[in-house]
């Protein structure tokens, strides 16, 4: 005979609080909902603090006794308030047989598949009455009706989006310096590119914070409902490679202040001229020779007069000598770059100014 939910929570809890005041799975995690967080030896506020955390980085959840979470912490356990902790993500199981697998918050949603009873899921989100869960690298949804698990209800809350035709709605971005698309709809989620200014995309979700999208490039993800004007009709652009440029010139701007390192390829901590044009173009999966003077033969030529944002531009040191600088056309008569010359460091610098003016030598695409 099938044992009803209420049941099976409490036996599940009663084993749990025959091993002591403290409850636990074994792949909980979850971080700081700020920065500078106290980690103490003791579920107190007067116990030692052993360490401090910040927001982005996953510990995982041994327990939680009161109103404290047990971490491990540096090898060692360590209690946070919960007051200032959320699970990010949370084990659980099915309770019920052949539950639905929803590609959305919604039981009009299509079923990506269905569970059996016991099936081991990981919850990462949740709202009213459905659970975000880890599927395939990304996400899914399933009602809460048919889940258990001890730190679901301490996950963050997700908002519902409600689904669109995507051949009838498109947004565009209207964020002057770009528009972060997010792999999750969360400011905590990975960011997968930004896309310009004026960038226009498919919609096939929309909710009052946070709308799903696809790029022309196929990338599928979520940005903020603030900063896209989502309209209905026929677009009015489609894929070409000045947009796919304009995204590369987005990304790249992002570095912007990263010091002048010789050789360097780190976007964040230091990059050459070739280095940060290898880097940047990498994000894209494209890969270029890693020198100036070999890059140049990547891609096919184009004209100064032809040029379009993502283009690659190269300079000499003056007269004859060979290329040994490289930067990304931005499109406005400016490229940006990374100098070791007055303006230290990855920066924008107008095309016509009288260093770039006198050593330009010549450009290539290698967008299609």
């Amino acid at each position: 005979m099938r044992i009803n939910k209420a049941i099976k929570q409490f036996c599940m809890t009663a084993v749990f609080v025959a091993l002591g005041t403290v409850t636990a799975f074994a792949a909980n995690a979850g971080q700081a909902s700020g920065t500078n967080v106290n980690v103490r030896a003791e579920a107190s506020t007067s116990a030692n603090v052993l360490g401090k955390i910040n927001k982005g980085t996953e510990y995982n959840v041994l327990g939680k006794t009161g109103d404290w979470f047990k971490i491990s912490y540096n090898g060692a356990n360590g209690f946070v308030s919960a007051d200032y902790f959320e699970v990010t993500k949370a084990d659980a199981n099915v309770d019920g047989s052949s539950v639905n697998l929803r590609e959305s918050a919604s039981t009009s949603s299509d079923s990506l598949g269905k569970f059996a009873d016991g099936d081991y899921v990981t919850v990462t989100g949740q709202n009213d009455n459905w659970y975000r869960i880890s599927y395939k690298g990304g996400s899914a949804y399933i009602s809460k009706d048919y889940v258990t698990g001890d730190y679901t209800r301490y996950t963050p809350k997700f908002e519902n989006v409600s689904s669109q035709s995507v051949e009838s709605t498109y947004g565009v971005v209207t964020a002057d310096t770009g528009l972060k698309l997010r792999k999750e709809a969360s400011m905590n989620s990975t960011v997968l590119t930004v896309l310009p200014y004026g960038t226009e995309v498919d919609v096939d979700r929309v909710g009052q914070e946070w709308v799903r999208v696809v790029t022309d490039a196929g990338q599928k993800g979520y940005v903020s409902a603030d900063y896209l004007s989502v309209r209905t009709g026929a677009r009015t652009t489609r894929s070409s490679a000045s947009g796919k440029g304009a995204e590369v010139v987005a990304y790249g701007k992002q570095f912007i202040g990263t010091p002048y390192v010789w050789g360097g390829t780190n976007l964040k901590t230091g990059v050459d001229c070739s280095g940060f044009v290898y880097a940047v173009y990498k994000n894209f999966g494209i890969t270029l020779n890693r020198s100036s003077a070999s890059m140049v033969s990547n891609g096919v030529e184009v004209s100064k007069s032809n040029l379009q944002a993502g283009d690659l531009v190269f300079f000499n040191s003056g007269g004859n000598s060979g290329i040994c600088h490289v930067g990304i056309y931005c499109g406005d008569g400016t490229y940006v770059h990374s100098t070791d010359g007055k303006a230290y460091g990855v920066t924008v610098t107008s095309l016509s100014s009288s260093y770039s003016a006198s050593t330009y030598v010549t450009a290539r695409r290698v967008l299609k």
